[in-house]
C-alpha cells in the first residue's frame, strides 16, 4: 500500500507537517477543543470586564453623589439670599465660595459679601499705586490727582466696610444701627463713582480701573438689597416711610431738637453763644488769634480725640479748601453766625481740580461700632 503523502495545515502563520492521518486527526481534534475552551471562557472574561466596569462606575457614581448634594444646596441657598438684588450673577458666584451657606444667619452672609467687596477694594488700590509707579511720567497733573483720590477713597471705603461687619456682628440689629449700614454702604458705593468722576470718560487710566470699581459697587448695591432681609429691617424702614412727629427718623428718637444720642455736653456746645464756650484754639484773618488759617488749625488739632475739640474761626472771608481727614475726630468749628464767618473757594474742574478736591470743607466721618449712632463728626457752627 503506497504511503500517503505528508499533510500540510497553517495554524496561526505556521506551516506543520503530519506524517500520519493519525497525528492529522489527533491534532485537529486538540486544536477544535482549544477553540471550543476558548469560546467559552471568552464570554465569562468579557461578562466579568462589564461588572467590573459597571462596578467602577457605581461607586465613582456614590462618591460624587455627596459632592452634587451639597452643590446643589449651595446653589439653592445662593439663589435664595441673592433673590431681588440687581446683579444675581455675581451675588450667587460669590456665596457659592462661602462654606456651609445653607446654615448661615443673613448678617453672616452679608458680612461674607462686605468682607469679599473689602479684597476686591484693596485690590484696586494696589492696582492704582502700580499705575502710579509705572506710568507716572505719562500721566498729566489731572491723572495724578484722581489716581491720589482714588487711593484715599479706598481707604475710606475699607474703613466703612468694615465698620458694617463689625455692626453686622452684634446679636440684635437696632434702628439705629439699621440706619447706619444703610449710610456706611451708600456712601462706600458713592466712592467710586466719586473715584471715577476725577478721569476723562473716554481716558486710559479710567478704562483701566472702571471695570474693578464697578464691581465693588454692585457687590454694595447688592449688600444694601440683603440688608433688607434683616429681622426687623421692614419694620424700620415701614416706621421710616409711615407718618412720624419726628422730621428724620433715621436719626432715632429726638429729644429737644436733638437726636438722644447725641450727648447733653454736645448739645450745651452746639447752642451756646461764642461768648460762653469754652475753645481749643483761635482762628483768625487779623492776626489776633493762634492761627490766620483754619487748615492750620485742624492740622495741629490732636488726632483720635476721645473729647470734643473746639476750634473757634473769627469772623471774616476767610478763602481756603479745609479738609478734615478720618484721624481728626471729635472736631467742632464755631463761628460768629452767619454771614460773619464765611469759608469759600474756587478750586473746580474746568482749572484742572477733581470733583473730590473741589470741595470748599471736606469732612469725612465713619461711625463707631463700639456705641450706638457715636460719630467721629465735626459739628459746624458758622
Amino acid at each position: 500500500m503506497p504511503s500517503s503523502p505528508p499533510l500540510s495545515v497553517f495554524v496561526s502563520h505556521k506551516h506543520i507537517s503530519f506524517p500520519s492521518g493519525l497525528h492529522t486527526t489527533t491534532t485537529m481534534y486538540n486544536l477544535r477543543r482549544r477553540t471550543k475552551l476558548l469560546l467559552s471562557v471568552l464570554p465569562t472574561s468579557a461578562l466579568l470586564l462589564i461588572l467590573l466596569f459597571s462596578n467602577t462606575r457605581l461607586r465613582n457614581s456614590n462618591s460624587n453623589t455627596p459632592k452634587t448634594h451639597v452643590h446643589n444646596r449651595i446653589q439653592l441657598a445662593a439663589h435664595s439670599a441673592c433673590q431681588d438684588t440687581l446683579y444675581k450673577d455675581l451675588c450667587v458666584s460669590t456665596l457659592s465660595t462661602f462654606p456651609d451657606l445653607s446654615t448661615k444667619s443673613v448678617p453672616q452672609i452679608i458680612s461674607y459679601t462686605v468682607s469679599h467687596t473689602v479684597s476686591e477694594v484693596q485690590a484696586s488700590s494696589s492696582n492704582c499705586t502700580g499705575i502710579i509707579k509705572k506710568q507716572f511720567k505719562k500721566l498729566d497733573a489731572l491723572q495724578q490727582i484722581a489716581l491720589d483720590d482714588c487711593l484715599e477713597l479706598f481707604d475710606d471705603t475699607i474703613a466703612e466696610l468694615k465698620a458694617v461687619i463689625s455692626d453686622l456682628s452684634v446679636k440684635k440689629l437696632s434702628s439705629d444701627r439699621y440706619y447706619d449700614l444703610k449710610t456706611l454702604l451708600s456712601g462706600a458705593m458713592t466712592n467710586q463713582y466719586t473715584c471715577l468722576d476725577g478721569f476723562n470718560d473716554t481716558g486710559i487710566v479710567r478704562h483701566e480701573i472702571q471695570s474693578r470699581l464697578q464691581t465693588i459697587s454692585q457687590h454694595v448695591s447688592n449688600a444694601l438689597v440683603m440688608l433688607k432681609k434683616i429681622p426687623g429691617a421692614l419694620k424700620y424702614e415701614n416706621s421710616k416711610s409711615s407718618t412720624s412727629s419726628e422730621m428724620f427718623p433715621e436719626f432715632g428718637p429726638m429729644k429737644n431738637g436733638f437726636p438722644t444720642w447725641v450727648s447733653s455736653k454736645d448739645r450745651k456746645l452746639l447752642q451756646s453763644v461764642v461768648n460762653g464756650t469754652k475753645y481749643d484754639l483761635v482762628v483768625a484773618k487779623d492776626g489776633t488769634g493762634n492761627f490766620t488759617t483754619i487748615s492750620e488749625a485742624v492740622a495741629v488739632a490732636p488726632n483720635s480725640s476721645a473729647t470734643r475739640f473746639v476750634i473757634y474761626i473769627k469772623s471774616g472771608a476767610y478763602f481756603e479748601n479745609v479738609e478734615v481727614v478720618r484721624k481728626k475726630t471729635n472736631l467742632m468749628f464755631l463761628g460768629d453766625g452767619i454771614g460773619k464767618t464765611v469759608v469759600k473757594a474756587s478750586r473746580n474742574v474746568v482749572d484742572g481740580w477733581t470733583t473730590f478736591r473741589s470741595a470748599t470743607v471736606d469732612v469725612l466721618t465713619v461711625p463707631l461700632s463700639s456705641v450706638p449712632k457715636q460719630l467721629e463728626l465735626t459739628p459746624v457752627q458758622l
